[in-house]
């Protein structure tokens, strides 16, 4: 019950961010304060949070590590891994998908013994019933099938469709802009809610990056 309570305030954060545009800057601009504060988790230490800040850029200013992880989720729809099998296959790409930011963010924490916090399985289960929601918005689309409208209780999502309050820059037109090529997150991976805050994410990483802001030290 607790998971499903926290799965469901995280979606309601970004149903939030649609078309709250102070409250998306400050998610953008400090992920995990934000969510710390929304889903009343302890505060912790504002170097830490930080770390974890430049970890979420770090993979979000990679657009192999999005594919990556488009696919694990893709793959994990019908049982959602446990953190410590996430963390083990999450290490596997880093090393194979070019991960070399990443390394520096987990090696500046290692030294300043500060930790990464506020990365919880709840975070995974979101994104894993956020696709499977998705998923069932697009087949009752496509299909026309009520069933799939009664399923969408079973993962504590509703799928919305597009507002007027999204933009139309898709993940891949996001890559192909910053010329990265076709790597990364596909526009049916997760509804246009969320997609509006991730894109901004996305951009804001990549922005990151290019001011040399993940070099370690």
């Amino acid at each position: 019950m607790s998971r499903a309570a926290t799965v469901r305030r995280i979606d309601a954060l970004f149903q939030a961010m649609e078309t709250d545009f102070l409250l998306r800057e400050q998610f953008i601009t400090g992920p995990s304060q934000i969510l710390m504060d929304y889903l009343a988790i302890p505060s912790v230490p504002q170097e830490q949070a930080a770390l974890t800040d430049r970890l979420i850029y770090s993979v979000f200013a990679n657009p192999k590590l999005l594919q990556w992880f488009q696919e694990y989720v893709h793959r994990h729809t019908d049982e959602v891994p446990t953190g410590g099998q996430f963390l083990a296959d999450f290490c596997e790409a880093i090393i194979s998908q070019d991960g070399q930011d990443v390394v520096a963010t987990l090696l500046e924490g290692s030294v300043a013994e500060t930790g990464i916090y506020g990365l919880t399985d709840d975070l995974l289960h979101y994104f894993v019933n956020l696709h499977v929601s998705q998923t069932i918005c697009a087949e009752r689309d496509g299909k026309g099938d009520g069933e799939a409208v009664a399923a969408q209780e079973d993962v504590g999502i509703q799928a919305r469709g597009t507002t007027p309050f999204v933009t139309s820059i898709t993940w891949t037109t996001y890559v192909h802009v910053q010329g990265e090529g076709d790597q990364a997150f596909s526009a049916q991976f997760v509804p246009p809610y969320a997609t509006v805050t991730l894109n901004g994410l996305a951009r804001y990483a990549v922005e990151l990056k290019a001011r040399d802001a993940f070099r370690l030290g």
